[in-house]
């Protein structure tokens, strides 16, 4: 079983690329073996001597950011001031840009009228974290109103995941049916690929124009706005990202909405942020060729590919296509 754990955010951290650009000479030994310390909302080095050696036996040199500034308060100082200024939140890159149409409010609210948020997803919900003493019901009644957990009446007991972006407008909602009892999704035996949209039935019904231009955006992206200084956890399925935010509430949990979501469009508001992606089993790389890709146009105050999945898979849960939910979901029931 892999438990996923959150380190706390620090302020250094050693520079862990790859690369001969990032291997340092050693100060102590004189060996190409020196990784130094370097700023995670920065992005640069402290002194040359501040870091730590690979040769742990023969050498064991380690200077960590403390002594450094220990040695040189000025330095610290002017430091800090340049943290301040760069953990500042801005705005992200077009933010208000409109070439999209929206969806109106009240959708949201009829899904959630005479307690429709009540469905097989949310039972699901219920069950597996709202019976566990270490959460309870009442965080379950939280992530509902946080994430707006619809119902649809189209499809009796689905979910809704509302797409609610940056300035709260919904873009759409997409509707999926789960098993309560599993949690895994029901498919359409004869479209097992197949999407259900919010925006497709208004239009069907006439409540949306023909033209209809829709644009999408992370599921949860309006927490960002909210919460604008937290640590961002990309997931690939909105049912990872829900049942993430209960397990680590200290993180804006947000969902692509599958592997192919991920792109500079939608990453455009994630500009300056800290933030973690977690491809599901299988997908690292892809995700790490796309996430590489859009660093070079968008800048994050940092980020990270997360491979734990990727290095401690077994072969039985490879060929079992589990998911990075999964894993969260066997570490709570083992520790219930």
């Amino acid at each position: 079983m892999i438990i996923l754990n959150m380190e706390k955010e620090y302020r250094y951290s050693l520079d862990n690329r790859r690369g001969a650009n990032f291997i340092h000479i050693c100060p102590n030994c004189g060996k190409r073996e020196f990784k130094r310390y370097i700023g995670n909302t920065t992005m640069e080095y402290i002194a040359e001597d501040v870091g730590k050696c690979n040769r742990l036996i023969k050498c064991g040199f380690h200077k960590p950011p403390k002594v450094h500034f220990q040695e040189h308060p000025e330095e610290k100082t002017k430091r800090n001031e340049l943290y301040r200024k760069k953990r500042q939140p801005k705005s992200p890159i077009n933010i208000n840009e409109k070439d999209y149409d929206i969806i109106d409010e009240k959708y949201v609210k009829i899904s959630m009228w005479n307690k429709r948020y009540i469905n097989t997803f949310t039972i699901w919900l219920f069950k597996l974290i709202g019976n566990n003493p270490h959460y309870g019901i009442g965080v379950i009644k939280d992530v509902v109103q946080k994430y707006y957990l619809g119902g649809s009446h189209r499809i009796n007991g689905a979910v809704v995941f509302w797409q609610r972006d940056y300035n709260n407008q919904i873009r759409t909602g997409k509707i999926m049916l789960y098993n309560q009892r599993t949690g895994k999704r029901i498919k359409d035996e004869n479209r097992p690929n197949m999407i259900n949209w919010v925006h497709y039935y208004l239009k069907k019904e006439h409540r949306l124009k023909a033209d209809f231009k829709l644009k999408q955006c992370f599921y949860g992206e309006h927490l960002l706005k909210k919460y604008p200084n937290a640590i961002v956890a990309v997931f690939e399925s909105e049912k990872t990202a829900i049942v993430a935010s209960i397990i680590f509430p200290d993180l804006v949990c947000i969902a692509s909405g599958g592997l192919g979501g991920l792109n500079l469009q939608k990453c455009k508001v994630l500009a300056h942020r800290h933030v973690i992606f977690f491809p599901d089993l299988g997908c690292y790389q892809q995700w790490k060729a796309k996430v590489e890709g859009i660093s070079k146009h968008i800048f994050f105050a940092s980020y990270s590919i997360n491979d734990v999945l990727e290095d401690n898979a077994t072969e039985e849960e490879r060929a079992g296509g589990l998911d990075l939910c999964d894993y969260i979901i066997k570490s709570l029931t083992n520790n219930n």
